[in-house]
């Protein structure tokens, strides 16, 4: 390699280098937003959610539902590896208790425990 290449090489490399990492770091995000709509009042966790359309916001452990711009229940909560991508956004429970979302074109569902 003549000298005059090697830095280009080098400049080269450190932005493949770069952008793996960006795109690894992405792939990796235990963050999901999604918004749902829930017809009766339902328990998820600990809380208690009226009737209406909610923001579901999942960081890492975290779920947060939001109403109007507002955290209105903040739950704990952990992520489940699917088979495939849901097809549409479903939710797993019985009755009035929500233990699962799963959300359209994402291969994680939400599980909730039922404290």
């Amino acid at each position: 390699m003549s000298r005059r290449s090697f830095p280009i090489f080098l400049a080269c490399m450190a932005l493949f280098a770069t952008s793996v990492s960006v795109r690894a770091k992405n792939d990796a995000s235990d963050t999901i937003t999604t918004s749902i709509k829930l017809t009766s009042t339902t328990s998820i966790g600990a809380a208690k959610l009226a009737p209406g359309d909610y923001k579901l916001i999942v960081e890492g452990t975290k779920a947060k539902f939001e109403q109007h711009g507002k955290v209105v229940a903040e739950v704990p909560c952990t992520m489940k590896d699917l088979s495939s991508k849901a097809m549409q956004t479903s939710f797993v429970g019985d009755h009035d208790r929500i233990s699962e979302i799963q959300v359209s074109g994402k291969s994680k569902a939400i599980e909730f425990s039922s404290e």
